[in-house]
This record gives C-alpha cells, structure tokens and sequence, in this order.
C-alpha cells in the first residue's frame, strides 16, 4: 500500500506524540505523609510545606496538619528529589480575641514553632520514587 506524503507526516507527528506522552509517564508525583509533633505532643492545627532545593525539579507544595498528621495525595503529589521543610501553626493558648473587635476578624496570634521549623527551616527530606515516602517529625 503507497501512503501520500501527507499521510507519512501524520504517522510521524502521531508517533512523536506518543513518544512523548511516554516520556511525561516517567516524571511521577508521589504521595506524602506523616506525623508532627511539638515538645511530645501532636500538633492540632497549622501547615507543612515543602520547598525543592532545585527549583527547576521540583514545585513547592503543601498541606494542612490535622491532629498531628499531614498527606498530600499522588495527585498533588511530590517529584523525586531532595526538598527543604517549613512547618507553621499558630500558638493560641492563653489567648483571647479581643472583645472590642468584630466578630469573625483575624485573630492575632504567635508562631508556635522556632524559626529553625519556618523561616529558617533546617528540616530536609528526600522523596524517593521507591517510597515510602513518610515524614515524621518530632520537634522540639
């Protein structure tokens, strides 16, 4: 059978396509999870972020802690590779709102964690695509 030049250009872009979509498959978001605690006890509420220490490899994610546990599901996932770690939450014990401010307002309030945790975060972590990728930490 004689194909039309035509024809051969459309086999040649559709293979390259799929290639290509092969090549995509490889780069896999993974599953994250874990445990957090603060001086012995499970953190309520706050968030963990993970930030890639090649931006180019990686993207930041996050999310929310609940009742000392975290997980960003494969879909939001992380790529392989070697991320740096902030974890935030908010310290409300023996505060009250304001009772001059309307209700609903943003309640002020004080990180909960030393700045070795956030902003000047020393955690690291290694997602690895053989997993388990489960990240506990236990600060202090």
């Amino acid at each position: 059978m004689i194909y039309s030049p035509s024809t051969y250009a459309y086999l040649l872009t559709f293979g390259l396509i799929v290639s290509c979509v092969g090549c995509a498959a490889e780069v896999q978001r993974l599953p994250i999870e874990g445990e957090i605690t603060f001086k012995g006890e499970a953190v309520n509420e706050g968030s963990i972020m993970f930030h890639p220490l090649n931006p180019e490899v990686g993207f930041v994610e996050g999310a929310l802690i609940k009742e000392g546990r975290y997980k960003i599901l494969a879909q939001n996932g992380l790529l392989q590779g070697k991320y740096q770690v902030m974890v935030s939450a908010a310290d409300f014990k023996g505060k009250k709102p304001d009772p001059n401010v309307a209700p609903g307002a943003i309640f002020q309030s004080k990180e909960l964690f030393p700045e070795i945790y956030n902003t000047k975060s020393t955690l690291a972590v290694e997602v690895k695509k053989e997993g388990p990728n489960k990240f506990d930490f236990h600060l202090k």
